[in-house]
């Protein structure tokens, strides 16, 4: 297994390395794992794996059927119930942040902006623009300075990266997203809870009408 850290247990470990190939679309959704492939993809034994498959199963990255554990297909009805949750507690997390927000993140924030667009305009690859879209959305949440919404976050953020950036990141929204984050951040970084708030709604929202085009055309 890559990068061994010995002083991190090994399902640690394995958890993480799975996690990271499943947001990087090493797996198919829908794909059957089984613990002997993916013991001998990683090069250790099936008890780290079994506990990093638990892990994970917890997360709702893996789901379970009998004895057999598929990589996450979300339905629609899957979709609708996540922009439901983030729906309510993102904007609450703009609204927040733009009351509560360090200066070290304000310029966090600006830096990740900018990094975006350059990303954009060079036309990087779709994995460096999903993370510094992980990472807006992260440092907003965090920025929030409200434990339970960070807790509550922290619940659905690995279904909520693997949704938005595995399944989503590849369709049209690419080119246009930066502008609801430029208008979210614009708000921060100026103290308007409001229209921070809002502009938030908004940005899911869109979010959600793209995917009910993805429905559609499945």
């Amino acid at each position: 297994m890559s990068g061994i850290i010995k002083s991190e247990p090994f399902h640690i470990q394995a958890y993480k390395n799975i996690q990271r190939r499943l947001l990087e679309k090493e797996f198919s959704p829908g794909e059957q794992l089984t613990e002997s492939f993916l013991a001998k993809k990683l090069g250790i034994s099936r008890g780290p794996i079994r506990e990093a498959i638990r892990m994970l199963l917890h997360d709702g990255l893996l789901v379970q059927s009998g004895v057999h554990v598929f990589v996450f297909d979300p339905t629609f009805e899957d979709v609708i119930d996540l922009y439901s949750c983030r729906e309510r507690l993102e904007p609450l997390g703009a609204n927040l942040a733009a009351q509560n927000i360090t200066e070290e993140n304000k310029q966090k924030l600006k830096e990740i902006i900018d990094n975006t667009e350059s990303a954009l305009s060079n036309k990087e690859d779709n994995h460096k623009i999903a993370s510094l879209n992980t990472d807006f959305h992260d440092l907003i949440t965090q920025s929030s300075m409200n434990r339970q919404l960070i807790q509550f976050m922290n619940l659905i953020r690995a279904k909520n990266i693997y949704m938005r950036n595995v399944l989503l990141g590849d369709f049209t929204r690419k080119e246009k997203f930066i502008d609801e984050h430029r208008r979210i951040a614009d708000a921060i970084l100026v103290g308007n809870k409001y229209e921070a708030e809002q502009a938030m709604v908004d940005h899911i929202q869109v979010d959600l009408e793209t995917w009910k085009d993805i429905y559609k055309q499945k």
